[in-house]
């Protein structure tokens, strides 16, 4: 089957043409007719198989045939919003609609400039959304149309008062979209109270693509990262992007793999939405190959030919796993992911002569010590964007990822920035602290606690 079997208008046919869409995938076969028909929907389907397309296809054609009048789409991320807002603008740009996307992060006033002229579809996230509905620039129950897309992202991430409290506003005759990853139970609570008499239509297993392959790397945490940078040696050709748990994490990575000469670029939630979009948008065209971010990427960051997805820290469950990888993999295409599983030392390898916890018994240092180390090549400047170069989005003094790997012996002392942890590698403390066994008998050195 094609596009042009399934009786769409010849604008829209147009615009799927000008944007390579031609054979629907299988929920877009499956979804597209029954909105069109003004049947309401829960919709359960692993990331990268079409939902966006499927919805947003289904909505344009109501709203231009006349059958609808407005359209609500609720997202979890800005990325996702964003992401949402220029693939519906694709599929409707023949159609001369007002499709607008509102968010958090971003300028407010901007956003209401842009709904003064009307809105026939509205891609927010719910916080910003509720914003604007209190300062009366929008009508939520003017939307005739509702869709709750990555639903139990939205759950999850703590949305359930802000979008039960949406969708009461609604009208009572609307149609109504749920999709998710998942159909677990909270999910199915609310499709309960808020979807009338839905069709529920199931795509693939509740497992990873069979286009995804994965391998599993255990490793103990001190090895983790030389294990990374072999990783991207060997992956050199592929864009990666590498998944951390914390947003400190996530920059602290991205200083390490600078200070060894690999270009990449962080995004976690503590960035500026600009500085945001500039590090997508380097990474999409390929001015950057490899990304560190936190889950806020797990969701809505579609990146053509996104070849290789590294879980450098375990995800905390097997839905968030599902969508990272999910990253890669797309649409048919082959994809791979690495997952990093830690290990704890042996005894051997705590007391072996090289460990860097021990660096401080060497005199001047060790080899394995210098070598584990990372190598500065010049301090970052905070707030800066260039090409991928680390960039905190405002964050104080950079701690260290596990101090008690390189030996400091004092992990819990705080710096004079406030940040814990203490200066970054290679400098000493304002206040004359040691400079972790590099100087030979320059300072008086103590033993590390265990």
């Amino acid at each position: 089957m094609e596009f042009s079997d399934m009786g769409l208008s010849e604008k829209t046919l147009l615009a799927l043409a000008k944007i390579n869409y031609v054979e629907p995938t299988e929920v877009q076969e499956r979804v597209i007719p029954e909105i069109i028909s003004g049947r309401n929907l829960v919709v359960r389907s692993h990331t990268g198989t079409g939902k966006t397309a499927a919805f947003g296809i289904g909505i344009v054609e109501r709203i231009t045939a006349g059958k609808s009048k407005k359209a609500l789409i609720l997202t979890p991320t800005r990325e996702l919003a964003v992401q949402v807002c220029k693939e519906i603008r694709a599929i409707g740009q023949m159609h001369q609609l007002r499709v607008h996307v509102v968010y958090g992060g971003a300028s407010i006033n901007v956003q209401l400039d842009e709904l003064h002229g009307g809105v026939d579809i509205l891609v927010a996230t719910p916080g910003r959304l509720i914003d604007l509905t209190q300062r009366g620039a929008v009508r939520i129950g003017e939307f005739d149309i509702a869709i709750l897309d990555e639903a139990d992202q939205m759950l999850d991430m703590g949305f359930i008062d802000d979008v039960t409290s949406i969708l009461d506003q609604l009208p009572a005759q609307r149609l109504t979209l749920l999709l998710s990853a998942t159909l677990q139970e909270s999910i199915m609570s609310i499709a309960h109270k808020y979807v009338k008499a839905p069709l529920t239509i199931e795509i693939g297993e509740v497992e990873a693509a069979e286009t995804i392959k994965q391998e599993h790397m255990e490793t103990t945490d001190r090895e983790k990262f030389p294990r990374l940078l072999e990783v991207l040696r060997s992956h050199a050709d592929m864009k990666t992007l590498i998944f951390r748990e914390t947003k400190m994490g996530a920059s602290r990575l991205q200083e390490r793999l600078w200070q060894r000469g690999v270009r990449a670029g962080v995004l976690q939630g503590d960035m500026t939405q600009a500085m945001r979009n500039r590090t997508i948008a380097d990474f999409k065209e390929g001015r950057i190959k490899i990304l560190v971010a936190t889950n806020v990427a797990a969701r809505g960051l579609h990146v053509d030919n996104l070849g290789l997805i590294v879980n450098y820290d375990k995800a905390q469950s097997e839905e968030i796993h599902l969508h990272r990888i999910g990253r890669t993999g797309r649409m048919g295409q082959e994809g791979k992911a690495i997952n990093f599983i830690q290990r704890k030392e042996t005894l051997d390898e705590r007391m072996s002569a090289d460990h860097p916890d021990f660096a401080w018994m060497k005199q001047g240092g060790t080899s394995a010590f210098s070598s584990e180390r990372p190598h500065r090549r010049g301090p970052p400047r905070h707030g800066q964007h260039h090409g991928g170069r680390p960039s905190h989005g405002g964050q104080g003094a950079r701690p260290h990822e596990g101090s008690a790997r390189y030996g400091t012996g004092h992990s819990g002392r705080i710096s004079h920035s406030g940040a814990q942890g203490g200066a970054p590698e290679g400098r000493s403390h304002e206040s004359g602290a040691h400079n972790h066994g590099e100087r030979g008998g320059e300072h008086r050195r103590r033993r590390p606690r265990y």
